[in-house]
């Protein structure tokens, strides 16, 4: 076998594509993702190589390859060529790393929560946290420490963590809807509005059917029920509560119903200021 570092061309890529004849069914959402990347100039090399076998059969890299012929632009990759048809089979094997093991190997404090929290505020930033799809929409390990140092510099993360995992045992919430949304609404109103926001739900609420109030009872219902709700309900509960305390409205129940035109209007008026 051979590997080399290599600038691969998009007609040099359309041609290790012609032997494409083994592969799984090629992802074409990963495609436009990573022709993104190499677009807007985000491609990182990280030394995995696309790799030829013995009888020149393409064993693995269709997705960057098909990418470079998307983005019509060349990008230098590692190639390895002359490996064992038989190997195929092995290839891809190994345990992907997740988001939280980024986050984890720097020991990142409340490495779980924070990754948890992030694929949602990805998902809200790119069109897919809504009622009707969005749910296998993938935040790339290449922007999570960067994602990181951006929301450092904007809130104290340590400070949501703890709010949103209090918050979680008083009400039943999910914390990394919670931190989600606690994010947004500090970037909006600022961190000293959520933590006086945040007190009044531990407190138990600060006027008769506040939303303060109301969130605990809702998640208690709905367990009471074994009802079971949308992946996003929290998050868009946390948010329409949010926004009816700042009115002095009462809140007493929140439907599914809601989730849709909520979201939409969040996204009109959160933003993460994040630059994915």
């Amino acid at each position: 076998m051979n590997i080399e570092m290599t600038t691969i061309t998009p007609p040099m890529a359309s041609i290790m594509l012609a032997n494409n004849t083994e592969n799984r069914r090629l992802n074409n959402s990963h495609v436009d993702f990573l022709a993104n990347q190499i677009l807007s100039g985000k491609w990182q090399n990280n030394g995995q190589t696309i790799v030829i076998a013995d009888d020149g059969t393409l064993m693995d890299g269709q997705h960057r390859l098909s990418a470079i012929v998307k983005a019509n632009k060349s990008t230098q990759l590692g190639l390895c060529t002359g490996a064992p048809r038989a190997a195929m089979a092995t290839i891809d094997n190994g345990k992907p790393r997740s988001t939280v093991d980024v986050l984890s190997i720097i020991n990142a404090p409340n490495a779980a929560l924070i990754s948890s929290a992030m694929k949602i505020l990805y998902k809200f930033d790119h069109g897919g946290i809504n009622i009707n799809g969005g749910g296998k929409m993938k935040m790339p390990n290449s922007v999570v420490l960067l994602t990181l140092k951006q929301m450092q510099l904007l809130v104290d993360v340590n400070i949501l963590a703890k709010l949103a995992k209090t918050i979680s045992r008083n009400t039943r919430l999910k914390p990394s809807n919670v931190f989600a949304a606690f994010y947004l609404i500090a970037i909006r109103y600022g961190q000293e509005f959520v933590e006086d926001f945040a007190e009044k739900i531990n407190s138990g609420g600060d006027y008769p059917k506040s939303p303060t109030t109301a969130l605990g009872q809702i998640i208690a219902r709905i367990q009471v029920q074994g009802r079971n709700v949308h992946r996003i309900y929290h998050f868009a509960l946390l948010l329409s509560a949010v926004e009816k305390w700042i009115k002095g409205d009462t809140m007493i129940r929140y439907r599914d119903s809601s989730i849709a035109s909520d979201m939409s209007k969040a996204a009109k008026n959160y933003k993460t200021k994040i630059n994915w």
